[in-house]
This record gives structure tokens, sequence and C-alpha cells, in this order.
């Protein structure tokens, strides 16, 4: 059963945020604003990101029950060192999809839409495809800028992942590197890269990100985020596209510069019930940038296809 963490945050002060046990020290915090008119948003952020990108789009979608995990590793939700399994498991998408899959039947949900943004737009088609019984209760996929399609890693995610990475989750070179204002550097180099207009870069979104890489282990789960985050297939991953018979929204900053747009062109080809929106002058996180419209295409799209 889910405990209670805090009935209210400033950036959501209509939710309560809860923590769900999955496993043995592995716990899911998530936001939830109780019940709604229409089927269950369950919104999946990137990576080292957390819950609290939404919080521009969640205010604008009234009467939708609305459901933010942090992803294991992120934000809140617990970050073990998953010692016990190969290093290539640790914090791979195969791994999020499982604790995802297993979340979301812990909270029963039925006919849910899901929501993903960048990674979490990957983890939304992998719940679809790699799990038929959760597949049935799916009503819709929204993607948000998703990953999908095999491409460059950007820098970033390259040096986390790597040597610098690994280092970096060492407890006495993380606490330098926060001492020194490193940590908060790259923080902004990433909304930089992740923003087309800077000025729209929300601080307190900044500030949560700051407070969550200094949280202990969040270095350690950064960095095997970022190692394992390309999955196997990712070759052949496109090839079962097909199989997604559900109406799908397809979200997209025409200047992203994390995910390029010729992948919005792909999924629109790719899916079978795709519809396809590019938001000019945005970047990768057209939920942040242009929340308005963002909701404004959700809620058309949610009428148009009679997602009841």
């Amino acid at each position: 059963m889910p405990s209670i963490a805090s009935s209210s945050s400033p950036l959501f002060p209509r939710f309560a945020e809860y923590r769900i046990a999955l496993a043995d020290q592995v716990e899911m915090a998530y936001i939830d604003n109780g019940k709604g008119d229409h089927p269950p948003l369950v919104l999946l952020h990137g990576i080292f990101d957390n819950k609290a990108t939404w919080f521009r789009l969640t205010a604008r979608l009234p009467g939708h029950r609305i459901i933010a995990p942090d992803l294991i590793g992120h934000g809140h939700s617990s970050k073990p060192t998953f010692a016990a399994r190969p290093a290539h498991e640790r914090y791979s998408p195969d791994m999020q999809v499982s604790y995802l899959a297993a979340f979301i039947a812990a909270l029963d949900l039925d006919d849910v839409i899901l929501v993903g943004n960048s990674l979490g737009g990957g983890l939304a088609l992998r719940l679809y495809l790699d799990f038929p019984a959760l597949a049935a209760k799916v009503r819709g996929l929204v993607l948000i800028d998703a990953a999908g399609y095999p491409h460059k890693l950007p820098v970033h995610v390259r040096t986390l992942g790597g040597h610098l990475g690994k280092l970096l989750a060492h407890a006495p070179l993380h606490t330098l590197a926060r001492t020194c204002g490193l940590l908060r550097l790259a923080t902004w180099r990433t909304f930089r890269r992740c923003f087309h207009d800077r000025r729209k870069i929300p601080p307190e979104l900044a500030t949560v990100a700051c407070a969550a890489l200094e949280t202990p282990n969040a270095a350690y789960a950064y960095h095997y985020s970022a190692r394992n985050l390309v999955p196997p297939d990712i070759e052949t991953f496109h090839q079962r596209f097909g199989d997604i018979t559900c109406p799908t929204l397809v979200l997209w900053g025409q200047q992203d510069r994390v995910l390029p747009v010729r992948s919005a062109q792909r999924f629109a080809a790719d899916l079978p019930c795709a519809d396809l929106h590019i938001f000019p002058n945005c970047g990768h996180a057209p939920h942040l940038e242009y929340p308005d419209e963002t909701a404004d295409y959700i809620e058309r799209w949610i009428k148009e296809r009679d997602i009841t």
C-alpha cells in the first residue's frame, strides 16, 4: 500500500506525494491528484529528470486524474546500488519498465494514457510492447520528444555514462563537485541544451534538479542510467511499432538538440494511429516551453480520438 509523503508541494498544490514499495529496498515516489473525469494520465519523465518537470502541464489539465512518478534512481525514489544485478542491467530501460509495470499494477490503474518525454516516451513504448496485459489497459500514448530510434547520445549523457561519471559516483568526489558548484553548473548546462528559449527555463525546476543530484547515491544512479541508456535492441526496436494499435499523439520541438525532429516524422510514419504536431521555436521540452499549447493539443486529441 502507498504511504503518503506530503499533502502538497509548492509546484503541485493540488497533489499529494506518496511512496510505494515495489521490491526490497525499492520505493517509487509519485504525485497523484485523486479522481478525474477522464482516463488517468501517467506522466513519465526523462533521464536525469524527475516528476517536477510536469508542474506547468499538470496545472493546465483540469478534470484529469494525473499520476507522475519519479523513475527509480531519480527524484525522491529509491537509489539502491543493485549490487546483486549484472552491471549492464542497473538502471537500464528494461529495469525501469519492469518497475513501472509493477507500479501501474500496484495502483490498479485501468484505461490509462501514458505520457512520456524523452526517455519516458521510450519507456511508454516498451511498457505497451513488452507487457500485453498492461497494453490492454492503455487507451493512448502521448510521446513528447520521445526516445525510440538510434541516435548519437548528447555529450552530457556520454560524460555521465563514462569514466568521469563513474568517478563522480564516489562519495568524496561527489562532495567535492557539489562544494565547488560543478553539479549546479552541469545542471544549468543541461537545461540550456534542452530549451530553445533559455528565458523559459524555470528557476524553481533547476533548483529541484540540483537538489535531486545532491541526494545520496544519485550520482551512482545517474552514471548507470547513462551507461545503460541504449537498449540492446535499439536498431530493430522501431520494427515493433506496427503492433501499437492505440491512438498516439506525437509532440516535438522543431529545434530539439537532444533528439532530432526527424524522429517525429519517423514516429508518425511507423505508428499506425499517430497524430503529429511540431512546435516551432521549441526545444526538447514542449511541456515546459509551451505548456498551454501542449495541454490544448492533448485535450483536443483526447476528444477527437474519443478516448473516454
